[in-house]
């Protein structure tokens, strides 16, 4: 939680401040950026004038060089990103590939141009998010089910329940016409339940009349 307070501070401070004159000779982007685990991300470092060399370099939450770059020489490259760091271009304009994210990889990561007074830009605040993996999506599944399921089940139930009562009405209704019309005219048709009958557990079964 305090580590995702912090990475709004950074990225509302990235947004509001305009940085250092000096700072500015060294453009950076993007400002923010939001990768789940796995993926690959590009950070672009782009300076005018001399420089020795371009360095991207992690300032939060624990500071390190990341990747240390000069025209014609091997790059350096932390052992943290070993094999996951590719880069394109001139140091003068250079982009950084990261490959691999992993959740340790959110931080912020500023390029710094090495020079006799050296320039540091801006950073990038990147954050990385879990991904969920296909187990963990199946495994999803059954949990849901299980709640479909009674539901599912309850209202089989309640349908059911609902045209038995409809069946019965409509069969009840049909006797007692069928006895009235067996009647004399002249007389009035007066009709009784047996009420003994009511305790059966028989969903639906023919009254007694008299």
């Amino acid at each position: 939680m305090i580590q995702q307070a912090l990475l709004a501070l950074l990225f509302t401070l990235a947004r509001i401040l305009p940085g250092p004159l000096d700072a500015q000779e060294v453009h950076q982007s993007p400002r923010f950026v939001i990768a789940s685990e796995g993926d690959s991300i590009n950070i672009t470092c782009s300076t005018r004038g001399h420089l020795e060399g371009i360095l991207m370099k992690r300032i939060w939450p624990q500071a390190y060089n990341v990747i240390y770059f000069e025209d014609g020489q091997e790059p350096t490259v932390d052992e943290t990103f070993s094999g996951r760091i590719h880069f394109s271009g001139s140091q003068k304009n250079m982009t950084i590939t990261m490959h691999l994210l992993q959740l340790a990889d959110t931080g912020a990561y500023t390029c710094e141009a090495v020079r006799k007074v050296s320039v540091q830009g801006l950073f990038t605040t990147v954050v990385v998010k879990e991904k969920l993996s296909q187990e963990s999506c199946r495994s999803q599944e059954p949990l849901q089910m299980s709640v479909f399921l009674p539901v599912a089940i309850a209202v089989g139930f309640f349908l059911t329940g609902l045209l038995i009562g409809v069946l019965c009405s409509m069969l009840r209704k049909a006797q007692i016409q069928k006895l009235c019309a067996s009647e004399n005219k002249d007389s009035p048709c007066v009709v009784y339940e047996d009420m003994s009958y009511s305790n059966r557990k028989t969903p639906c079964t023919p009254e007694q009349y008299r």
